[in-house]
């Protein structure tokens, strides 16, 4: 039997070295996936500075981190992978500022402009060469 190798358009990434990350910047499943867990975090986030800003003692305040940081880790491994989190951020609480960002919207932010470059990348390529095979075979 003849084995046909075709191009999936799947690309491994490595995440700060840690995490290898596998998926297609063009599959509208990932990428549907991936913006409704963007929309969802940031819905947290907001809401966790709002709950924050109630409490006044900071066993409360550190109790409500905790519970959050779990919420989105699920969150954010149902989108990239399972173990994602603890490979990239290891403990640190995903609410963790850097470069005046939480540190998971940092990481999904990186995902979504490799989205964007690839979409725009693949588009140029898609018709140039549909063109030649419909010429080809046109006749």
């Amino acid at each position: 039997m003849k084995d046909l190798s075709i191009e999936s358009g799947i690309e491994n990434y490595s995440l700060n070295g840690s995490y290898e990350l596998t998926f297609n910047p063009t599959d509208s499943a990932f990428v549907e996936r991936l913006f409704s867990t963007f929309d969802g975090l940031d819905s947290k986030q907001e809401s966790y500075k709002a709950e924050v800003e109630k409490l006044g003692d900071r066993r409360e305040i550190f109790a409500v981190a905790r519970k959050r940081d779990a919420e989105m880790r699920e969150m954010i491994d149902g989108a990239l992978g399972a173990g994602c989190c603890a490979a990239v951020f290891g403990t640190m609480n995903v609410y963790a500022l850097a470069k005046g960002l939480p540190v998971w919207a940092n990481l999904l932010l990186a995902v979504i402009d490799e989205i964007d470059t690839t979409f725009a990348r693949e588009q140029k390529a898609t018709n140039p060469r549909l063109e030649k095979y419909l010429k080809k075979y046109r006749k």
